[in-house]
């Protein structure tokens, strides 16, 4: 599914009433129809509503949701921001209808009229947000700003239409103040503002609502949101006479005093994700303790520089291993330094299996990231924040405020497939695509969480999934697995890894959307 800027939504729109010759009016109720389907069956329990409408076209989904719920049998009280008779276009003409069947319009238009509505959604069991559209660009203020702060300092739920008012559609920052909602009806493709810095905290579970914009109109647009349904046809079959030696074999190379934690980690994310054979290459001293902890994979002794840090001169013995490898994974645990450091150049310049670099692989690469220019394959590089922040000297504010501009930017730079960890994983390619990943929450907010990831997308590599799918369909997975872990605190990454199992059985056989709403967005 794809993401869209503001732009290219009016775009879309456009081209959908000009070129396909669907009325916008038809559109508009399309819209109006889908959030009060929503409405009605996750707040069945709401009688009483108030739809708050501003100006332009969200402000005409606003009216046609008041009359599709009084049809329905809700108690509607309508709010509007806009002068009787200045509605134009297909909002207009709603404007027009409900005034001649005598549907009582309510105007905040001044103090007076804010305070009778501040009374009204007091009285009420739930507001519909429709007062701004995708289009604000700047700050919210005056009465705007007050109607906004009296539906955040009420106790009652909100729904918002299309985007939280006040959100910048394509950034995701609150223009001076923005509707916090409990639950966002974006129409025909998620914006990047509803997934991006602020605005995934401000629009509550994300609902995408289909109303017959043609998705061929956008096919061309580089983002796209990642879909149960997608990562499932990513996967690669296991045939019934499959061998330990057919579904993959991968090498890891990880652990230092103190860390072997995170090798024993990746190590068996790799195996329960579903490659045949894992190599853990580990300094020497830590072989028996990894042996300790993690029965299942092969433990390859490296040769040290000092006890527990792997020597350079290990890479003969490595690339030896990849022989019979389809994937190599370096960093889980590994101590930053310069014998890391040559270790890493000389595997990334001779490795002819796909590389996943993290963690210490990532430290290795600060002010040397040209090297990455010279691996047969792009790498799978997979940073959090802080990490990334000091990969191109930047603050982790300025990284999250533009998750997804520097994501594009270095993928090409660095000619690398870049992943960048946080609410909503962005993944993106060398090629300038990116994949934005909704799944994973606060279950993933623990030491060791990245091991696991880093084990599984090296093992689906190793599978036969190529480095970007893999990445993406490891992103998700993982976050799947995250979204099952029950809520609360007490959760270790192993926990996560106990749900990967039921994760991938989720994706073969519940993976079809049974509604319009095609895809619905946990928040954290």
């Amino acid at each position: 599914m794809k993401i869209l800027s503001s732009a290219a939504m009016k775009e879309a729109d456009r081209r959908t009433i000009e070129e396909i010759g669907m009325p916008g009016a038809l559109l508009m109720e399309t819209a109006g129809l889908r959030v009060v389907e929503l409405l009605l069956s996750e707040k069945p329990s709401a009688k009483r509503i108030v739809v708050l409408a501003g100006p332009g076209n969200n402000g005409g989904d606003g009216l046609v949701i008041a009359r599709l719920l009084q049809n329905a049998g809700i108690t509607v009280s309508l709010w509007s921001t806009v002068k009787a008779g200045n509605y134009k276009g297909d909002a207009g003409i709603n404007e027009h209808y409900l005034d001649r069947v005598g549907f009582p319009i309510h105007r905040i238009l001044d103090h007076a009229g804010l305070e009778r509505f501040r009374e009204a959604i007091n009285r009420t069991d739930l507001i519909v947000d429709a007062l701004l559209g995708i289009g604000t660009d700047r700050d919210v203020e005056g009465l705007l700003a007050r109607i906004i702060e009296s539906v955040n300092s009420s106790e009652t739920p909100v729904l918002s239409v299309d985007i939280p008012s006040g959100l910048n559609a394509d950034s995701g920052a609150v223009m001076g103040c923005a509707i916090r909602a409990d639950w966002t009806v974006t129409f025909a493709f998620p914006k990047f503002g509803l997934l991006n810095y602020q605005g995934a905290d401000q629009a509550g579970e994300i609902h995408v609502a289909q109303i017959n914009i043609p998705s061929f109109l956008v096919e061309d647009e580089p983002v796209d949101l990642l879909t149960a349904e997608q990562v499932a046809n990513l996967l690669p079959a296991r045939p019934y006479l499959s061998h330990k030696g057919s579904l993959g074999s991968l090498t890891i190379v990880a652990g230092s005093p103190g860390m072997s934690g995170a090798a024993v980690l990746a190590g068996e994310s790799a195996l329960k994700s579903g490659a045949g054979l894992v190599y853990l290459a580990v300094p020497q001293a830590l072989c028996a303790v990894i042996d300790a902890k993690l029965a299942e994979v092969i433990t390859i002794a490296l040769p040290e520089s000092e006890s527990g840090v792997i020597s350079p001169s290990a890479v003969d013995q490595i690339l030896e291993r990849l022989n019979s490898c389809q994937a190599l994974a370096v960093g889980p645990g590994l101590k930053p330094g310069s014998e890391t450091g040559a270790l890493l150049e000389n595997l990334i310049k001779n490795s002819q299996v796909p590389l996943v670099l993290d963690a210490g692989a990532l430290d290795g690469l600060k002010g040397r990231l040209e090297l990455l220019k010279e691996a047969k394959y792009p790498p799978v590089l997979t940073p959090h924040p802080g990490e990334m922040a000091r990969l191109i000297n930047a603050s982790v504010s300025d990284i999250q405020k533009n998750r997804l501009l520097i994501v594009l930017k270095y993928a090409r730079m660095w000619n690398c497939i870049l992943l960048l960890k946080g609410h909503n994983t962005i993944i993106a390619t060398p090629e300038g695509r990116a994949f934005v990943n909704p799944t994973g929450g606060p279950s993933l907010a623990t030491a060791g969480s990245g091991d696991l990831l880093t084990g599984m997308i090296a093992s689906l590599i190793a599978q036969g999934v190529s480095a970007e799918n893999a990445a993406a369909a490891g992103a998700f997975i993982h976050g799947l697995a995250g979204d099952m872990v029950p809520e609360g605190r007490g959760h270790m990454a192993g926990d996560v890894m106990a749900y990967y199992k039921e994760a991938f059985s989720y994706l073969i056989k519940e993976h079809k959307s049974k509604n319009h709403f095609i895809f619905k967005i946990r928040p954290c």
